[in-house]
């Protein structure tokens, strides 16, 4: 699309199905800076409305388990780790906080009996977090209600649109860890 700012509409391209609002908005941030990609601003604002709309709705359904989206990753990150353990450092670099943020959330989870802190075997100075039977019973529990809200969240994208959505996440600078960098080979892909 292109238009005049002077009438509320961006001079560059934006995205399909646009409302006027929105063009509105636009195009007064256009008009701020030469440097100003409208479809650039569009897009990081839908991402921030569609993460703000799956955070706030976790939240909800997490609520009677008494966690929190980040308290609910932490506990999954160590049930998808090998021997449901893993170091602070490597909880911080999955999950995408710092480790003063990680040490917050092990010290909830570990006062409700969820996680448990375990010297490391071949290092005094360093620590394994460990999913306690609790833990792993609270999330098995929940896996059903879970994965039912989650299809639900997505519940209008095709699975060739959900492909496609994950595509152009993963090409979003910065988004891809090192570790994810590598597409399975064809044998090791389910299929």
């Amino acid at each position: 699309m292109t238009g005049d700012a002077g009438r509320g509409r961006p001079a560059q391209r934006v995205a399909p199905d646009t409302s006027a609002l929105e063009l509105h908005r636009l195009a007064l941030q256009e008009s701020t800076s030469a440097h100003c990609d409208p479809l650039a601003v569009q897009s990081v604002v839908w991402l921030f409305r569609a993460y703000n709309a799956v955070i706030t709705a976790h939240a909800e359904q997490l609520r009677p388990l008494g966690l929190s989206p980040s308290g609910f990753n932490v506990l999954m990150a160590l049930h998808n780790s090998d021997g449901h353990t893993l170091e602070p450092c490597q909880l911080a670099e999955r999950l995408l906080v710092s480790r003063p943020s990680v040490t917050g959330l092990l010290d909830t989870l570990t006062a409700k009996g969820l996680v448990v802190r375990r010297p490391h075997g071949d290092d005094r100075r360093r620590v394994l977090v460990a999913l306690t039977a609790a833990g792993l019973a609270l999330l098995e529990g929940h896996f059903d209600e879970h994965y039912r809200w989650l299809n639900g969240v997505l519940a209008d994208l095709s699975p060739d649109d959900r492909a496609d959505l994950v595509r152009l996440l993963r090409r979003v600078h910065g988004a891809t860890p090192a570790e994810l960098r590598e597409p399975a080979t064809a044998a090791a892909a389910p299929g």
